[in-house]
């Protein structure tokens, strides 16, 4: 697993590696990355602020200076993980406007995710049970979860070339296909399944450019 200060997506945009509490925003940035890791191998109950700070390198009183609570600190874990797929789903639409490139280019960003940055991915896939049982995190949950699939059916609606794909199917009924199929690499890839997720997907692009070429 990459360590959460290797990641290459931060909080503020910026690479850590500055002594701890030299900088706010380091000591920001560091905080969350460690407890979005935390979170996705410990889950929620199983993470305490204390393991947070430990790895994060800063005492308790640091964290709490910068997060009042537990729920806090995973509303920001959410924040910051619609910043790393906001400039996932800006990737995809830049790489082309075709609806079956574009597809491609999503699906090698989040396979890329999950190959480096997979404590990102079991966050992810964490999400709704966790918000089943802590309604104090509904603010970042629902936030994520309503902006992945904005961005996913803006990245269909503004495409090119997708009426064989979408087969006189709905965009909307296709984005919510594609955001399952997400969800399911996103498992295998939270296991460490990286040659089954590679193998899924690659057979889900293979029927979207049968579609888009019959």
């Amino acid at each position: 697993m990459v360590s959460p200060t290797d990641a290459s997506e931060t909080p503020s945009g910026r690479k850590l590696g500055r002594p701890a509490d030299t900088d706010s925003i380091d000591t920001r940035d560091r905080i969350i990355l460690c407890a979005c890791t935390k979170f996705a191998g410990e889950g929620f109950d199983g993470t305490t602020n204390k393991d947070i700070a430990s790895l994060a390198g800063v005492s308790s009183a640091a964290l709490y200076h910068y997060f009042p609570s537990k729920a806090d600190l995973y509303v920001a874990v959410c924040e910051h993980i619609n910043t790393v797929f906001e400039r996932v789903f800006q990737r995809a639409r830049d790489f082309d406007p075709r609806l079956e490139r574009r597809m491609t280019a999503l699906l090698v960003e989040n396979g890329k995710i999950g190959n480096e940055t997979p404590f990102i991915v079991g966050f992810v896939t964490g999400i709704a049970s966790v918000l089943k049982k802590h309604p104090e995190v509904a603010e970042g949950a629902n936030v994520f979860n309503a902006s992945f699939r904005r961005m996913t059916l803006e990245l269909i609606e503004t495409s090119t070339e997708k009426e064989g794909i979408l087969a006189g199917g709905s965009e909307a009924g296709f984005a919510d296909l594609t955001i399952s199929a997400l969800a399911g690499f996103g498992r295998l890839s939270a296991r460490g399944e990286h040659d089954r997720r590679a193998a899924a997907a690659e057979m889900y692009l293979r029927l979207i450019r049968a579609a888009a070429h019959k």
